[in-house]
């Protein structure tokens, strides 16, 4: 599934879809949310099962946190993150605010979305400018 829409991603009509389907939140919420074995890290004894989970589930977030900033390049998501709270979630997974994921990927991978915000010549002064 994320490599259709790793292939779908790029397309402004399919951004566009999404933002009419008003369906952009739920991966925005998938990719914020902390996954089990992030609450579970304090277990020192992970066996190769459980890394290898670990890493399957790594590559999937990364690149559903690719098709996100890939997402963000179009005006109708990026005029979306701005007039939400999208911008502020982005943020909270930069800084690994408490209810949001602290892995590197999805740090790499907000920061990513927000620069991509900021770099559009037509989204990035209204994202620069405070709320």
């Amino acid at each position: 599934g994320t490599d259709i829409l790793f292939a779908l991603s790029p397309k402004h009509t399919f951004a566009d879809a999404v933002t009419r389907a008003n369906t952009a939140w739920r991966l925005l919420h998938l990719l914020e949310r902390p996954e089990p074995s992030e609450e579970n890290d304090e277990s020192a004894d992970q066996s190769s099962d459980k890394l290898g989970s670990a890493r399957s589930l790594s590559k999937r977030k990364s690149r559903a946190w690719s098709v996100l900033e890939a997402l963000s390049s179009s005006n109708s998501i990026a005029s979306w993150i701005l007039s939400t709270t999208g911008w502020i979630e982005l943020l909270g997974v930069l800084v690994g605010f408490t209810r949001f994921t602290k892995q590197l990927t999805a740090r790499i991978g907000a920061s990513k979305s927000l620069s991509r915000l900021l770099w559009d010549p037509k989204m990035g002064p209204l994202a620069g400018k405070s709320r």
